[in-house]
């Protein structure tokens, strides 16, 4: 009984977190931020340390590890779905007071899918959009830090 209410109240947050990203990132694709104007964007001095450690989006188990974030905004960051996939681009950028991270795979299978994430302070997550390069398709997605 104790954990249908642990996986029921995992659920619920995950719902939450998932209507937060949707609410605060466009599905767009051609909105899409790259690497370049995220860069621009940051301001240099911003505290990403929020954004470092390890994730797992709850749909599909996949990890994402943010070893570093370097004042520039870019980011030393790890992506496994269980195995390693390679990170092409990875950088960290605050715009409007939050905290943003784009990551851009590119391996086998991942023809530069991009994921557009933004950090929620009240549940330490990281909300947004997953673009999947090869079906040409966009998925909400939500983080939620590993412990």
């Amino acid at each position: 009984m104790k954990k249908i209410k642990t996986v029921i109240i995992t659920c619920i947050i995950v719902a939450v977190v998932v209507a937060i990203g949707i609410f605060l990132t466009s599905r767009d694709p051609s909105r899409e931020s790259s690497f370049e104007s995220l860069a621009m964007e940051s301001s240099g001095k911003t505290d990403y340390s929020k954004l470092t450690g390890s994730w797992i989006r709850q749909t599909g188990g996949y990890v994402m590890k943010i070893n570093k974030i370097i004042d520039n905004g870019q980011a030393d960051a790890e992506y496994f779905n269980p195995r390693p996939i390679h990170v092409s681009q990875a950088v960290a950028s605050e715009k409007n007071d939050a905290l943003n991270l784009f990551i851009e795979l590119r391996d086998r299978g991942y023809p530069g899918s991009t994921y557009n994430l933004r950090y929620n302070s009240e549940y330490d997550a990281l909300v947004g959009v997953y673009f999947q390069a090869a079906m040409q398709q966009s998925f909400d997605v939500a983080f939620i830090r590993k412990k």
